[in-house]
């Protein structure tokens, strides 16, 4: 199992998770259980297309995952990986990869991870498994219009003329006892049981049992695109019901939302686009609390040489408050907050709804601090430490709410108050942390200076003007500039390979930038991009010689140094 399991990792890491399929859903999405957590589909044919128009095949991808000087287990897994390729699966379908979690307070909650492809000769895989030393002394069963061989109580894999699927089951039990306070040990029997059930419920599914029987899942498929993802709230119903307290009416709230997310790799970037679509519920609550888009203006006086990054967020607070109202809990919130004097509200009326967090000139440098001992002593330690500016910015909504908070927060010693507002507390001192708060924000800064120059507003922050406008006009918007975090982890790499390998992810990607709409009607819109280096290569063969590279520089003979003493690499 742990070979063939490898063989498939192997396959979903070459393929990037992606699929170019544009069309409605394949006949396999039929065995996929409606209430599946997630659903990834990979088409391989299409990347070997993509990857053979960039000059690289998988088998020149693979190359370097040896080490160049075992010639014979070179030739030992090429043969290994020939084989596979016949296996009778057939490897230009789409694969899924699916995940199902079920939770109860009696049974404690467990997991199913299953990784599905089409089967192109039953014969010819039966014939591969009896070849395997995982596989081949195992007996082939039979269950209801499948085949299967158990690998262990934990894995199974099946099929049938249709598909093959491979399933790893895992469950968390409940810490049980016995009369005498000794641990029970879990029932092995009953996991292997489990995932028996749970296979045989795949092959014999009803098409309303299945994800073919929701619309958004097959929406997806419409738009031409490279990889497609699929997410449903059933996680979280799963660990509701495992849950003590039941909120009958926060189960109707997370009943039936599902987000799909098409992928493109494009020449230069990885485009991804995301549509989350509410049930009537949630969508009339985001409808009635709708929320305005991000403020720019407070990105451009970041004081900082390079921008590494910056999280934007503007929403309409009351949308917590009507949620709790909605759930009919805030009685009981407010019952257990009227301790302290406070209500819910409270918290929603404080904050104006805006909130930013930007951070720059991010790098690693050695510093010196002293470690207090037991004995009241204490010794200077040198290491290295990471050292960047940083603003976090949050407006004032309610004035006499935001008061009443932070003069509890100032009775409780996390925050100083002063004739002007609010300072930081012995705790954010400790961090090294500046606080400023008054009646219109809350300034949370890395230092003194770096909020004097923010506030002062000299300084304007870098940052291409087609990634600002990309993030306008957003509810959320997100950018982080890889190339500058890169650069300050480079300044402290002491080993060569280390270097080599973070210069080549260096080189691979630019920056990335997430935006999120805010909530139309009908659906929820978001757009993700990473940008690439070589804006004219196919950014999915670009990922792939950086994997290629990496795998490289970790099999070359390099001398490791530990401590003062080098030494050469085992072989």
């Amino acid at each position: 199992m742990r070979k063939i399991a490898y063989l498939l990792l192997i396959t979903i890491t070459a393929t990037i998770i992606i699929t170019s399929c544009g069309k409605k859903a394949a006949t396999e999405a039929k065995y996929i259980p409606k209430e599946a957590t997630a659903v990834v589909v990979i088409d391989p044919l299409s990347l070997k297309e993509k990857m053979s128009k960039g000059n690289m095949s998988v088998d020149s991808f693979l190359l370097p995952f040896q080490k160049k000087s075992d010639t014979a287990s070179i030739a030992k897994n090429k043969k290994v990986w020939e084989d596979f390729k016949e296996n009778g699966i057939n490897l230009d379908r789409n694969l899924y990869l699916f995940f199902v979690q079920k939770g109860s307070l009696q049974k404690g909650q467990s997991s199913a991870y299953s990784f599905m492809g089409n089967m192109k000769d039953e014969t010819k895989f039966q014939d591969y498994l009896k070849k395997q030393e995982e596989t081949k002394d195992k007996a082939i069963s039979k269950g209801k219009n499948y085949s299967y061989v158990q690998m262990s109580n934990e894995s199974i894999i099946a099929w049938n003329n249709e598909v093959v699927i491979a399933t790893w089951y895992n469950k968390a039990s409940k810490f049980e006892y016995d009369s005498l306070g000794n641990y029970k040990a879990p029932d092995e029997s009953a996991t292997k049981l489990e995932l028996q059930q749970e296979v045989e419920r795949h092959f014999n599914l009803k098409e309303s049992e299945s994800v073919v029987s929701i619309a958004p899942f097959n929406n997806m498929f419409n738009e031409k695109a490279d990889g497609y993802i699929f997410n449903s709230s059933s996680a979280a119903l799963a660990s509701l019901s495992a849950m003590p307290l039941s909120l009958p009416k926060l189960e109707t709230l997370l009943k039936d939302n599902y987000s799909t997310t098409t992928f493109n790799f494009e020449d230069g970037k990885i485009v991804a686009k995301g549509v989350t679509q509410a049930n009537p519920m949630l969508a009339s609550i985001l409808k009635k609390y709708a929320g305005p888009t991000v403020n720019m203006a407070a990105l451009e006086n970041f004081p900082a040489t390079n921008m590494n990054g910056a999280m934007l967020a503007s929403f309409n607070p009351e949308l917590f408050n009507g949620i709790l109202k909605e759930l009919e809990v805030s009685a009981l919130i407010d019952g257990f907050l009227s301790k302290q004097g406070l209500t819910s509200a409270d918290f929603f009326k404080a904050m104006k709804g805006e909130i930013n967090v930007f951070v720059g000139d991010f790098k690693l440098e050695m510093k010196e601090t002293n470690i207090a001992m037991p004995d009241g002593s204490s010794y200077k330690n040198k290491s290295q430490m990471p050292s960047a500016k940083m603003i976090f910015t949050a407006s004032i909504g309610d004035k006499l709410a935001f008061t009443k908070l932070m003069n509890i927060a100032a009775e409780n010693g996390a925050v100083i108050k002063t004739t002007s507002g609010y300072a930081a507390g012995d705790l954010m001192k400790m961090a090294n942390l500046y606080l400023v708060a008054d009646e219109k924000n809350i300034v949370l800064a890395s230092d003194s200076l770096t909020y004097v120059a923010y506030q002062t507003a000299k300084t304007k922050a870098k940052i291409d003007a087609d990634v600002k406008d990309k993030m306008k006009g957003k509810s959320t918007a997100m950018f982080m500039d890889i190339n500058s975090i890169m650069n300050g982890l480079m300044q402290s790499a002491q080993e060569k390979s280390l270097d080599d390998g973070m210069k080549l992810i260096n080189a691979t990607f630019k920056d990335m930038v997430f935006t999120m709409d805010n909530f139309d009607g009908k659906t929820i819109k978001s757009q993700g991009e990473i940008r690439m280096s070589n804006s004219k290569q196919n950014s999915l063969v670009s990922v792939m010689q950086m994997i290629s590279g990496i795998v490289k520089i970790m099999n070359e003979d390099r001398p490791v140094v530990v401590s003062d003493v080098v030494t050469q690499p085992m072989q």
